[in-house]
Formats: structure tokens, C-alpha cells, sequence
């Protein structure tokens, strides 16, 4: 492949990432995972010497076999084949390929996932941990004690907002104190801008709204709720897993626990308490309800768990 042609790909990424964040209104999430993956296909194609504007179908299914003997999970493999579909169906439209070689071949089906949820004694459990300061030092890496409690403090109001919202990760930390409606001290609800930029209202329970009401004091309607400091921004998303990783640790769950995994949490309580599916999806902002649907299974997987035994 000639150093044209790798500048012409180049190119041609960096104006379709474009389409997706301002046309399609992707997050920035996912306009990077549409740009690693992009990316793996180049270096692929460089490797085996071939045009990504005349490769065909073959050459596809032995990427796919290449991603498979490196080890790439079925999921990954999923993602990176529907993030070239999605490519290259613009790269046509747009006159930047004749042929897509994406079109003719059998997609490989996405494995579905369980989700992973806390039990309510683990929520419990991550709560003490976090709100057991012993493991706070006086003084490290020349920041005091006070500041590491508020970090701490700030991580504890982020976590139980997505417990009680189920708010994306990128979705809460981009919150800011406008997108909060407060009425008597009380936050009623937050307003979200989810994926393809669409909005939604979360309402917030009572045992929750004050203690995010009161946090919002002294703060601006523009400031970021979860600003590292005044007039700051937030932390970023792998910042905020690493710190819950830590007290999943020091709270004793043997899970992997993410962000995201709080969020399961969310749906499984509503789903426990028989909230309807429709009205689910409606909260968490799912395009289909055939992604909430995947929370009705892991529902009767935990029923069949605790008959198993009788």
C-alpha cells in the first residue's frame, strides 16, 4: 500500500468520525471505538499489503480468522465487523469506495452477555467501604487529607447517582448543575443527553434528592457536578474505574465491577420491583427494548439459581 493511499485512509476516518459525532450525534465513546477498530483494519490491510478501496469479501473473513487466531473474543470480533458495516456503507454513499465489501458476507451474530449487577448486601457493603475513611492517609504524593475525603465523597455521590439513575458513565460525568432540576431542596430529576443525542429525564428518589441537592451548593448552573475542582472537569472514565475497582477490593465483592455494572444494578432493582420493561427502557435510554430485554433473562437465570437446590 503506498503512503497516498494510507493518507487517503486517513483522511477519509477522520471525516466519517466527523459524520458520526456531528451528523449522527455518537458520543465520543463510541467515535473512539469506531476509530481503534478502523484502525486495526489498517495496520491488517498494511500487514497483507491490500487496498482498503478494492478489497472484497475474502479478504474480510480472513481478517475475521485473523482476529480469531490472536485471540479477539467473538464480541470484539462482532464490533469490529458491524464498525466496518457501518464504514464502508458510508465510504459507498459518499463515493469513496465503488464496493463494499462488508455487504456479502455473514455477519458474525454478537454472543449475548449476562449482565453483572450487585446484590442489594454488596451495594451495601461498597457503601460502608466507601464511607470508611481509615484507609484515607494524612498526606500522600504532597495532598492532604481533606482533599483525598473529598475525592472520596465525590466518587460515593457519582456511584449512588448511577445506583439510583442508571446513568451511563459518560452521561453522569457529564451532568452538569443546570441539568439538575431542584425543587425545596430536593432534586427531582436529571436531564440527559444519551446516545444519537438523544434527551431523556430521569426521575430521582426521595432517599437520593436531597443528598444530591445539597452537594450542588455554591456551584454554578454551568459548572460540571462532578468537577475535580471549582470551575474544573470531570475525571475521566478510566480514572473513575480504577477508583471503584479500589473500593470493590476494600468492600470484599468478588465481581468485576465497572461503572457499567452499576447500571445493570439500576435495572435489576426496577425489574425486582416489577417495573414494567417498556418503562425500563424509557429510564435507561435503550433505542430497542430488545437490549432491555437481556434483563428479563438474567431475571429468570437468578430464579433458577435459587430453586436449583430444593
Amino acid at each position: 500500500m503506498t503512503d497516498s493511499i494510507e493518507t487517503a485512509f486517513d483522511r477519509t476516518r477522520k471525516e466519517f468520525l466527523s459524520f458520526l459525532k456531528y451528523t449522527k450525534g455518537h458520543a465520543d465513546t463510541t467515535c473512539y471505538n469506531y476509530h481503534s477498530d478502523l484502525g486495526i483494519w489498517q495496520r491488517w490491510l498494511l500487514g497483507a499489503e491490500l487496498d482498503w478501496q478494492n478489497c472484497g469479501p475474502t479478504n474480510v473473513e480472513h481478517f475475521v480468522a485473523h482476529l480469531s487466531r490472536e485471540g479477539v473474543g467473538a464480541h470484539a470480533v462482532a464490533r469490529k465487523i458491524s464498525c466496518l458495516a457501518t464504514f464502508y456503507r458510508w465510504a459507498k454513499r459518499n463515493n469513496k469506495v465503488q464496493e463494499d465489501p462488508i455487504y456479502q458476507i455473514e455477519k458474525p451474530k454478537r454472543p449475548r452477555r449476562m449482565p453483572v449487577w450487585l446484590e442489594t448486601e454488596e451495594q451495601t457493603a461498597l457503601l460502608k467501604a466507601t464511607r470508611n475513611y481509615d484507609d484515607i492517609p494524612d498526606n500522600v504524593f504532597g495532598r492532604s487529607r481533606e482533599f483525598s475525603m473529598g475525592v472520596r465523597q465525590r466518587y460515593e455521590l457519582l456511584f449512588e447517582l448511577i445506583q439510583k439513575s442508571g446513568l451511563r458513565i459518560s452521561e453522569a460525568l457529564g451532568l452538569k448543575v443546570q441539568h439538575i432540576r431542584v425543587v425545596d431542596g430536593m432534586a427531582k430529576h436529571v436531564r440527559v443527553i444519551g446516545k444519537g443525542n438523544k434527551e431523556r429525564q430521569v426521575p430521582l428518589p426521595e432517599s437520593f434528592a436531597r443528598v444530591l441537592a445539597l452537594s450542588l451548593n455554591g456551584k454554578n448552573a454551568d459548572d460540571y457536578v462532578f468537577a475535580k475542582k471549582p470551575g474544573g472537569k470531570p475525571p475521566g472514565p478510566h480514572a473513575v474505574r480504577a477508583y471503584l475497582k479500589k473500593l470493590i477490593d476494600k468492600a470484599g465483592i468478588d465481581k468485576k465491577v465497572t461503572p457499567h455494572k452499576l447500571r445493570h444494578t439500576y435495572a435489576t432493582r426496577l425489574l425486582e420491583k416489577d417495573v414494567q420493561l417498556v418503562d425500563i427502557q424509557a429510564l435507561l435510554g435503550h433505542e430497542s427494548i430488545a437490549t432491555t430485554q437481556i434483563y428479563t433473562h438474567a431475571g429468570q437465570e437468578r430464579l433458577s439459581k435459587l430453586v436449583a437446590d430444593i
